[in-house]
Formats: C-alpha cells, sequence, structure tokens
C-alpha cells in the first residue's frame, strides 16, 4: 500500500508538469522597445540619470534609443558583456523586463531605491537584497494568472539572491534581507491619509494585512520589483532587485544639495558590487 501511494504522487507530479502552462513564448522579431540582442547579463534602472552615470563604468559602450525613451547600453565589465538599461517607473517596465529577456537576457538585476518612507539613518549606507515581493494585482491578473495568485509572494532568483549575498559579505558591505511590498499608486500606500473616507479605510487595511504578512522580514516598497520577479518566472530566467536608501523626503531632492555627495558615493559602490557580481557568476 506505501508503494502504491508514492506511486500516485508520483502520477499526480507528472500529470502536473505536463499540464504546466508554458513560459512566455515572446519571439524577438515582436519586441517594441529592445530592438536588438543583449549580453545574457546587465542592470536595469528606472532613474535615467543613473544609468547615464553607471554607464561609465563599462567599456566599449555601444548605445542604443528607442522613441519611447528607453537607452539600451551594452558594454563589458571585467571582460564580461553587458547591458545597461532604464526601463520607466511602475508597471510599466514589465514591457522592457519582456523584451530583454526576448533579446536574450538570462539574469536582470534592478538597481533601485528604496520607497520606503523616513528611513533611519543606518539604512543610507547598505544595499538591501530583495529576497521576494507581493502585492501585485494588477500585473498578475493582466498576465492571465489564476486569481488565486494575484497580490501573493513572488520569489526572487535563489541563484542570483545567494551570489549577491556571498559577494555583499566578501566585500564587507553592510545588506540586509527585504521583503518588497509593490507600490501600484506610489501615494497611496505610502501616505494612506492623502486619501478620503472609505478609501483611506481600505489603504489602511491593506498596509496592515501587508506588514502582518511580512514575517520576520523587514519591509520596503518600489513599483517595480514585483513586476520583474512576475516575467522572469514566466520566461524561467533570473532576477533580483537591490535597493539603495536615499532622502525621498527631503525637499532638496534625494540626489541633490546636501544629499548629493553621500548618495551618489553610496550608488557607485553598489553599482561596482552589483557589476562584479553578475561578472563573476557562471
Amino acid at each position: 500500500m506505501k508503494n502504491l501511494k508514492y506511486f500516485f504522487i508520483f502520477y499526480a507530479m507528472l500529470v502536473s508538469a505536463v499540464n504546466a502552462d508554458p513560459a512566455i513564448n515572446l519571439d524577438f522579431s515582436d519586441n517594441l522597445f529592445v530592438k536588438i540582442r543583449v549580453p545574457e547579463r546587465g542592470i536595469v534602472c528606472s532613474n535615467i540619470d543613473r544609468v547615464l552615470r553607471l554607464k561609465d563604468l563599462l567599456k566599449d559602450v555601444v548605445h542604443h534609443k528607442t522613441s519611447w525613451g528607453t537607452n539600451v547600453f551594452i558594454g563589458t565589465y571585467q571582460g564580461v558583456p553587458m547591458f545597461l538599461v532604464n526601463a520607466p517607473v511602475g508597471s510599466g517596465a514589465g514591457l522592457v523586463f519582456t523584451e530583454l529577456y526576448s533579446a536574450g537576457a538570462q539574469a536582470i538585476v534592478r538597481f533601485g531605491s528604496d520607497d520606503v518612507k523616513s528611513p533611519p539613518l543606518q539604512e543610507f549606507s547598505m544595499v538591501k537584497l530583495v529576497s521576494e515581493s507581493d502585492n501585485l494585482v494588477g500585473y498578475r491578473q493582466a498576465s492571465g494568472e489564476a486569481p488565486e495568485k494575484w497580490g501573493t509572494r513572488i520569489p526572487a532568483s535563489q541563484k542570483l539572491y545567494k551570489a549577491f549575498k556571498e559577494s555583499a559579505e566578501k566585500k564587507g558591505l553592510l545588506h540586509e534581507d527585504r521583503i518588497c511590498h509593490h507600490l501600484e499608486n506610489y501615494h497611496a500606500l505610502r501616505n494612506p491619509n492623502i486619501f478620503s473616507g472609505q478609501r483611506r479605510a481600505r489603504l489602511q487595511k491593506n498596509l496592515a494585512e501587508l506588514k502582518q504578512n511580512s514575517g520576520n522580514k523587514k519591509e520596503s516598497f518600489d513599483m517595480e520589483t514585483a513586476v520583474l520577479y512576475q516575467v522572469a518566472q514566466d520566461f524561467d530566467r533570473h532576477g533580483l532587485t537591490i535597493l539603495q536608501t536615499v532622502d525621498k523626503e527631503s525637499l532638496a531632492g534625494p540626489y541633490a544639495g546636501e544629499n548629493r555627495a553621500k548618495a551618489l558615493a553610496v550608488e557607485k559602490k553598489i553599482a561596482e558590487y552589483a557589476f562584479a557580481t553578475l561578472a563573476a557568476m557562471r
């Protein structure tokens, strides 16, 4: 009877695998933004100024630009081919992630900034490694996911997460593991009080539920990580977000005035760490 039980378990797993939905099969010729083949690994940012700064870390750079403002820089880091791309803010980044994978990318690292409100000062010198993300509803629905998956957790690539964690430890880089809650509306979950009546109550309830479901993990917020993890999962490829902490409540701006020198110094350190980690991966 015991052997029969294991047979049925194995058979159920086999049937499930056979009936599983296939990964996205987008032909490269259908791409709208990314019209050139890209290397297997690289970095994507939402901040175009950051991309323009980081491109100077690459050698032999070739620049491709689209009519919609997406820039694709292809070069090398420590002799390894890399891409560096800017993607739109929010779920629209999913189009760029999708087309990068279609164009040949195997591993995408998103270098962003944490949207957490009023972070403590000690976080400004660290890199946050996002091991999972949640609260992605609309994009998952639009991607044909089953309703029970909308808003649920999506993991980062374990291969990338492990490599970046080990690299941070070797370099003595201050780092933390994070769960990242998706912001579809930047000014909503970050500040529910700007809304009135029932809408404020719904947002506060949503925020409380996200915090409760975070377990022991510290929380981050952004508008693109969950989308990257969904698209990477769809293609059966690798995706990871690393986050810098900057002062988004500053009237001068996070990269201006008295904030600029420190923010750019930390940015460069994280970027060099990210490129070096990608270059060392096999």
